[in-house]
């Protein structure tokens, strides 16, 4: 009886945190109640007894998404995060697709049929190892090469992201602030 009163309250939760981080006008708000979200999330894996993907949920998309999301706003400077007012037809184009995605999603949902199968906390140990030995397998059901992808592209990523952050300085700009230094 407990699980249903659960799930609901985790979802009423995680629903009214999810419009939270849309209509906040403020972005570090936003990082902070996409936390909560997230959250949410961790906590439907747990309640379906998959202890190994909220423990990556917490760790990657907490740990590290939300972490590196208020580190980015903190050190941007408040000048580039003025906020944006919309006009009347682009929130009512993002109001038709925000209506059109919740009616595909509802229906997707209604139309799939859900196989839930009773486990047990037994079965997530041995589903743990065998994710651990499929992410270090060579063969061809193993994904070592999908994993170092992956982080040669987020390394990629950090680059970039490093580059774009750096500010250069104008030369014209460097050569007046040395002027004014030898006067």
């Amino acid at each position: 009886m407990t699980q249903p009163i659960l799930f609901y309250a985790f979802a009423a939760g995680a629903v009214v945190l999810a419009v939270a981080v849309v209509t906040t006008r403020r972005i570090l708000r936003a990082a902070v109640y996409l936390t909560g979200v997230l959250l949410a999330s961790a906590a439907f894996y747990l309640m379906l007894h998959a202890e190994f993907l909220a423990g990556v949920q917490v760790l990657v998309y907490i740990g590290g998404i939300v972490v590196l999301l208020v580190f980015a706003i903190m050190l941007t400077s408040a000048m580039e995060l003025l906020e944006d007012h919309p006009s009347r037809s682009r929130r009512g184009v993002g109001l038709l697709l925000a209506v059109a995605f919740f009616v595909a999603g509802a229906w997707m949902l209604q139309a799939s049929e859900f196989d839930f199968v009773a486990g047990s906390g037994e079965r997530s140990v041995s589903d743990v190892r065998e994710i651990g030995r499929r992410l270090m397998d060579y063969g061809p059901g193993g994904y070592v090469l999908p994993f170092e992808v992956i982080s040669v592209l987020l390394l990629a990523a950090i680059i970039g992201s490093i580059v774009v952050a750096r500010k250069v300085e104008d030369k014209a700009e460097t050569l007046k602030a040395g002027a004014r230094h030898d006067a």
